[in-house]
């Protein structure tokens, strides 16, 4: 039962997380244009000012469920010091409930950030390597943040 909780979080939270990043290597493969840069930049600005909630996506699923917050918290608790808890159907139940919330909740970020991404010309593939690029590069990243501080000033 607990490895079902652990595994349910964890994958709430892999699931959810915009924070990671894959490991790629720092190349691209063709070199980025000005455009693309302002592109990037207004787009990454975005993404940061429009990021994936995992706290309120989880609040708003409970509620969304028979699980009371103090029950939730009670779980969350007891995963997070490895204690042994027992759920019932019904919890086990709820728990798949919220995991469906919070994932459809993620793929309409998604969903916004593609569409904003497309709406400013660029192909969802060439942002990603941009920003994997951006992630593993620093003269890259300095760059960014010049070309961003003079538009912001």
């Amino acid at each position: 039962m607990l490895k079902k909780l652990h595994y349910t979080l964890l994958l709430i939270v892999v699931l959810c997380s915009t924070v990671l990043y894959a490991q790629e290597k720092s190349t691209l493969t063709t070199p980025i244009s000005s455009d693309e840069v302002t592109t990037f930049i207004k787009v990454y600005e975005y993404k940061l000012n429009h990021p994936f909630d995992i706290a309120t996506s989880l609040k708003k699923a409970v509620q969304e469920t028979t699980l009371s917050e103090e029950r939730m918290t009670t779980l969350l608790t007891a995963q997070f010091n490895g204690n042994d808890i027992q759920l019932t159907t019904t919890e086990k139940e709820e728990f798949e409930k919220i995991k469906a919330i919070m994932e459809k909740d993620r793929m309409i970020n998604q969903v916004a950030l593609d569409s904003f991404i497309t709406k400013n010309k660029m192909k969802l593939s060439r942002y990603e390597e941009i920003e994997n690029y951006f992630h593993n590069n620093d003269s890259f990243q300095n760059k960014v943040a010049q070309l961003y501080n003079q538009k912001t000033n």
